[in-house]
């Protein structure tokens, strides 16, 4: 499911950018492409919330499918999920529903109109779900640790396996960079 977002999100900003000017200064889009540039921002941030959101959920769920045999990891495990999925939802119910009338959010006449509100700080949900990815990311990165740490391995092998959990966590939370 996550790919599946993550491409949409690619389709999307490469619409934005060749159909609607994405990428070039505002005042160099022409006026007839406003609607359009704005709607591919506002789909662009959806689809990167719920892909990352989703992401994230994959990993738990692999992390857990290995190391469900400890309690306090299974605890852990679905506390981290709750969170995600709570922090997800929100995040994006909250840029979704930033102006009233939704379509003003993507539409220039309506954002201009009198009648239409928009909350300001929505338009910084985007931003806080950005911190909180690399909080969640550091989380998911350290989650396992204490368990591989306890296995009976040599220490050589328990340094090469938290290093490749590391590796993977670092991967992750560069993408939303």
């Amino acid at each position: 499911m996550a790919l599946f977002f993550a491409i949409a999100r690619t389709t999307v900003d490469c619409v934005g950018r060749y159909a609607f000017g994405a990428g070039r200064h505002f005042w160099d889009i022409p006026p007839e492409y406003y609607n359009g540039f704005l709607t591919t921002i506002a789909v662009d941030g959806y689809l990167y919330m719920v892909a990352i959101t989703l992401a994230k959920i994959s990993l738990l769920i692999f992390l857990y499918r290995i190391f469900r045999v400890d309690k306090t990891f299974r605890i852990v495990s679905w506390v981290t999920g709750g969170i995600l999925v709570i922090w997800g939802t929100t995040a994006v119910l909250l840029a979704i529903f930033a102006c009233r009338p939704i379509r003003a959010s993507w539409n220039i006449d309506l954002l201009h109109d009198p009648k239409t509100r928009c909350n300001p700080e929505a338009y910084n949900t985007e931003n806080v779900f950005g911190f909180c990815n690399v909080v969640t990311d550091f989380l998911l990165m350290i989650m396992p640790v204490p368990l591989v740490w306890n296995m009976q391995l040599d220490l050589k092998r328990k340094i090469g396996i938290v290093l490749v959990f590391a590796t993977g966590a670092l991967y992750v939370s560069s993408i939303p960079l």
